[in-house]
């Protein structure tokens, strides 16, 4: 079973150097997703959002549609990472509490709590599906941010700069996730920034 599954490693090793080739031609119809397969006893990757893919088989995970998605290889981009779970990796799909029919999606936060899961039909795992979870997951991030971003504003504009300041930090921290709120973020802290330079410059010319 270790063979196989190295075996399937190296192939998808060979999937991403294709897809370096292809990347070159914008018009390339074929999108790889940078899937990493985890050694069991191996810690999974650290990241902000984490899709774990358990395919039912080597040969199930070789004939996948989730191996081509221009949306999970983009996602991947707002650091979602990419990890299958090997079948024999009993402690891992234990502690992602999967249970049922493979194949199976299971996407978890930098916590490594659950926020989501596609499950197969009929024994296939779609790959609209999965795109669908993670989509839902990252347009959710969106919105408490969205919400985020009007505290802050709320708080600089009554002079609360300190927790604004603070907030648009905090928002800011999560731009590869969210990269157009976090420039927004930044946006707002050059400004408070701006502000207090002023500030600066008009007191000290008074003295």
């Amino acid at each position: 079973m270790r063979v196989v599954w190295v075996r399937l490693a190296a192939a998808t090793a060979m999937f991403l150097l294709a897809a370096i080739a292809v990347a070159e031609d914008p018009a390339a119809p074929v999108s790889f997703v940078p899937w990493k397969v985890l050694i069991p006893g191996d810690p999974p990757v650290k990241a902000p959002l984490t899709l774990f893919w358990i395919p039912a088989s080597g040969d199930d995970f070789k004939h996948s549609e989730l191996l081509f998605s221009r949306p999970l290889t983009a996602f991947a981009a707002q650091c979602v990472a990419m990890q299958v779970i090997r079948t024999d990796d009993v402690a891992m799909i234990g502690k992602l509490g999967v249970g049922g029919t493979l194949p199976v999606a299971v996407l978890v936060d930098t916590d490594g709590k659950q926020v989501g899961r596609a499950d197969n039909e009929r024994g296939l795992l779609r790959v609209a599906a999965v795109e669908r979870l993670v989509r839902d997951q990252l347009r959710a991030r969106e919105s408490v941010l969205d919400a985020q971003l009007d505290d802050a504003r709320k708080k600089a504009l009554a002079g609360d700069r300190d927790s604004a300041v603070s907030a648009y930090r905090s928002i800011w921290d999560q731009r590869c996730v969210a990269p157009r709120k976090g420039r927004e973020a930044q946006k707002e802290l050059k400004k408070l920034e701006a502000g207090v330079r002023s500030v600066i410059f008009y007191f000290f010319f008074r003295l």
